[in-house]
Formats: C-alpha cells, structure tokens, sequence
C-alpha cells in the first residue's frame, strides 16, 4: 500500500471520529429526563429562554442540544415554624396579650402556573413563601382573642389555611391543603387563669349533666308510680265492683225471696181465711219446723211470742222451756 492510501485513510478516519463522536455527545446531551414526583420546564442555555409549557408526565425527553429541565416538586411540600425549624412565630392576640404560635402547611404547586412562577421569583421562591407566610398568619392571629386560641385553635387553623390558600393561588402560584396549629403559648398567669376557667366550666357542665340525669331518672320513677298507682286503683275499683254486684245480687235474691214468700202466705192466708194473729202463728210453726227439721226435740203446749230462739237466748233459759 502507497504512502498516500495511508495518509488518506488516515485523514478519512479522523475526519469520521471528529464528526461521529461529538455528534453522538450532542445527542446523548439533547435528552432530558423528568422523575415521577417532578414537573418541568424547558430551559434553553444558549439563549437563557424558557418554553412556557410545562411538562407533567414523567419519562425521558429529547429536548436539544443546550436544553435541560427545571424541575418542580409534583408531590406536597411543608413548610413549619417550629423550634426545631425556622423557630416559632411570634405575634399578638386581638385583646393585646404576646403570642407565640408553632405552625405548619403543606402546599402543592399548580402545574398551569409554574411558567409565571419561574419568571417571578427565578427558583426563589422559597423564602419567598416563608416571609408571606409569616406576614398572614400573624395578620390572622391578630384577629382572635386568646381564649379563643383555647376554645378554638381548629377553627382558626382553618381561617389561617383560607386566608393563605387565597394569597399563594393569585401571587405564589401555590395551593395550600392543609394547615395545623401544633403549639400555642400565652403568658403564664393568662394560661394559669384559663385552665382555672376551663376546669369549673367543664364542672359546670358535668353537674349539668348530672341534673339533666337525675331529672330524667326521676321522671322515669314517677312514671313507675303512676302506673302503680294505676293498677292498684284499678284492682280496687275492680274489688269493689265485685263486692258491689255480688251485694246487689245478695240485695236482688234476698228480695226475690221475700216477695215470694210474702205471696204464698199471702195466698194461704187468702185461701184458709186465717186471721192475721193464725198466719203469724203458722209462720212461726214453719219457720220452727225448717229449724228443727234435723233435730230430735220438740216443743208442746209453748205460745209462740213467749218462744226464745236458741240462736239469741240464753241456752239455759232455751233448756228450761224445752225441758217444760
């Protein structure tokens, strides 16, 4: 082979590996990859200009030579003002007392406004965030008595998420999704006179409790004596109605009899043409005869009207007349 094959060759293969090797590092540095917590933006090196789509889903993209991501958080981020981190908000009570609140939010970024957040604050928004946050919820603190911070510290961590979702959706470009209250400190002899408070109102309330209990029990046990005294008028009302009828059958059967008897000696009388002094006299025989059926004396030669019952005389008195 010639000299001149070789050096041809030679610059043949040289002038390959100029072209093929940066062309392939052009290509491999075109590519861009986004995670699947991240949102992006396409950022342009070369003429330090950013495309204003963002891109949402996660995977690899060839976005071109000089082109790479800035990269967002897609999943909730907290910020907290705790000893252990930024330290505690201090602020005042509407009624006037210091205030000293450790809080914390978690927000998320709007996908749609990562462009307009990029131009404003250029990756700094962070303390951005962090200063407006502090601004809002010291403005809302101010709102609220301390005894409120007590008696409603829910309440107002809902009022301090409003009034910060509200500011960061129109200028941050952020939205906030939940807010809590982890601590509150007061002056100590306010604290000290709260829990005083606290203590006998809840007091109060078990002692109410208790009265509407008993109220309640003693309402039940005077249904349980009304209904006693129910069914006990009632078995007596019903005693007495049975006594009553059973007289007034005894009544009725008693006058049933006399007037029964009263017709039949009444009829004999008018039959036998007997005195009235003979129909008594026939009555007390027969009335002696029904009370002496079963007995083996008799009375002979005795007037009636000097007759005394054995059932209301004296028996030796009785014994003497039926013995004469």
């Amino acid at each position: 082979m010639s000299s001149s094959s070789i050096l041809f060759s030679s610059i043949c293969g040289a002038c390959v590996c100029f072209i093929l090797i940066p062309s392939i590092i052009l290509i491999v540095l075109s590519f861009s990859s986004l995670e699947t917590i991240e949102y992006g933006l396409d950022f342009n090196m070369i003429t330090m200009s950013v495309n204003s789509v963002p891109y949402e889903r996660a995977g690899l993209y060839f976005l071109g030579f000089g082109h790479t991501f800035i990269k967002y958080p897609r999943v909730v981020q907290t910020l907290e003002f705790t000893p252990a981190k930024r330290g505690r908000l201090h602020t005042r009570t509407s009624d006037g007392l210091p205030l000293t609140l450790g809080v914390s939010f978690q927000y998320r970024y709007m996908p749609e406004h990562l462009y307009k957040l990029y131009l404003n604050f250029r990756e700094q928004h962070e303390p951005v965030y962090v200063e407006t946050a502090m601004a809002v919820i010291a403005n809302v603190a101010c709102n609220y008595s301390a005894y409120t911070f007590f008696n409603d510290k829910q309440g107002i961590a809902i009022q301090m998420q409003l009034s910060l979702n509200s500011l960061f959706e129109k200028n941050l470009f952020a939205h906030v999704e939940a807010f809590q209250i982890s601590e509150v400190e007061l002056p100590e002899k306010f604290q000290d006179a709260i829990v005083t408070s606290i203590s006998t109102k809840q007091e109060i309330t078990q002692k109410k409790r208790y009265k509407d209990n008993m109220i309640v029990t003693f309402a039940q046990e005077r249904m349980v004596a009304q209904q006693v005294q129910t069914q006990k008028v009632t078995i007596a009302n019903g005693t007495a109605r049975s006594r009553f009828e059973a007289a007034s059958a005894a009544v009725t059967m008693t006058e049933q009899t006399v007037s029964a008897e009263i017709s039949a000696y009444k009829k004999l009388a008018d039959d036998l043409e007997l005195a009235p002094s003979a129909t008594l006299d026939y009555m007390w025989w027969d009335l002696l005869q029904d009370d002496q059926k079963d007995s083996k004396e008799f009375l002979i030669g005795v007037n009636p009207a000097a007759y005394i019952s054995p059932s209301h005389g004296n028996p030796k008195s009785t014994k003497a007349l039926q013995a004469s």
